[in-house]
């Protein structure tokens, strides 16, 4: 029994490395994460209501309940505050679930529902702190690289969902992947939602045409 019990013992140690399991986050790592958090909400309420220019670090800092230092120890400046917005627009707007059920589908017309609805999603939601940023970007570098930095990340998401459509041969034959995506993203940047809205249409009406658009452009079999 005793050598059982240290064979046992033994085996632990050699596949302890495999076995173990991650480590959970201290109290402190939690309680940073949520000041992180609240520092960004503050943030993209201030941005959104009063506009960027005007929204200074100490406003920030009073409206998240913290102080000046917390925010500079845990984001950084201003110019870093508005790049990390695009995480809380990304979190906002639901986009990784989507995406997820983008790079998941097999049905073609699904997969370009689900290109037009992440972008329909952070201009439905977050439209009001883009506007603040767009307003701002011609006198601000650092509003205009946070919209540059979140085009980015919408081109290589519509990228990606072009390349599903490729992985399941529902992309039109002779057309360019590359290309596919370019036209994706140009045909659902936030700025072509708000100008349908501001025509007067509904956010379904928008979500509902781009979506013809693009299976009439994108899809090797639009029945």
């Amino acid at each position: 029994m005793i050598g059982s019990r240290l064979h046992s013992r033994r085996r632990i140690c050699d596949h302890g490395r495999v076995a173990a399991s991650p480590s959970r986050p201290s109290r402190r790592q939690i309680a940073a994460a949520a000041t992180h958090d609240e520092i960004l909400r503050a943030a993209r309420r201030l941005f959104a209501e009063d506009g960027y220019a005007a929204t200074s670090v100490q406003a920030i800092a009073t409206e998240a309940g913290v102080a000046v230092q917390t925010i500079y120890s845990s984001i950084g400046s201003k110019a870093a505050i508005v790049v990390a917005l695009n995480d809380t627009i990304d979190a906002e707007a639901g986009v990784m679930p989507l995406a997820r059920q983008a790079m998941e589908a097999t049905d073609p017309r699904r997969i370009v529902e689900l290109m037009v609805a992440i972008p329909r999603q952070v201009s439905e939601r977050c439209g009001d702190l883009i506007a603040a940023l767009d307003e701002a970007r011609v006198a601000d570098a650092d509003a205009a690289a946070a919209l540059i930095e979140g085009r980015r990340r919408h081109r290589e998401g519509e990228g990606r969902i072009v390349a599903r459509l490729v992985q399941i041969g529902a992309l039109r034959p002779g057309l360019d992947p590359e290309r596919a995506g370019d036209m994706a993203a140009a045909l659902t940047y936030t700025s072509t939602f708000a100008d349908l809205v501001g025509c007067g249409w509904t956010w379904d009406e928008a979500a509902e045409a781009l979506v013809e658009v693009l299976a009439g452009v994108l899809l090797a079999d639009d029945g």
